[in-house]
């Protein structure tokens, strides 16, 4: 068990664990969206539905979940496309909580700004943090150093 640990590791560093590790906490959350009935986020979001239903937002969550996913497991080093994919979801929030609590339809809603604000934030922290180098996976060719 350890060993694989170790493999799975060596292949996704702390870059590919952040794309594959906030896209699986994105598919539980679109679950949520989906299987759920949630006033405030209804409310918070509300210029978001009015484009479509909150089940589909949960399909859009889902969707950019398994694709960070699979930029944390791909072949290392071309997994910019999964941070814009990760962030997505969570911008839009914050800017449709914004638009909310500014035209006063939910009064509440700036309360939840710096929660999908500050996600954005350190999924771009992240990624500039970590993309300075490209990963090299050691699995790729037999060693057992990193990075």
């Amino acid at each position: 068990m350890r060993a694989a640990a170790a493999r799975v590791w060596r292949h996704l560093r702390w870059r590919g664990l952040a794309l594959a590790g906030v896209g699986a906490l994105w598919v539980v959350y679109g679950l949520g969206l989906i299987l759920t009935t949630r006033g405030s986020i209804t409310s918070g979001t509300a210029p978001l539905i009015r484009i479509m239903c909150i089940e589909a937002w949960g399909g859009v969550w889902i969707g950019c979940g398994v694709l960070g996913m699979v930029a944390g497991a791909l072949r290392p080093g071309r997994d910019t496309w999964g941070f814009a994919a990760v962030s997505l979801p969570p911008a839009y929030w914050s800017l449709s909580f914004t638009a909310t609590a500014a035209t006063g339809d939910y009064e509440v809603a700036w309360a939840a700004v710096p929660i999908y604000a500050a996600i954005v934030l350190l999924i771009v922290v992240v990624a500039v943090l970590t993309g300075r180098r490209r990963r090299i996976c050691t699995c790729e060719r037999g060693g057992t150093g990193g990075q």
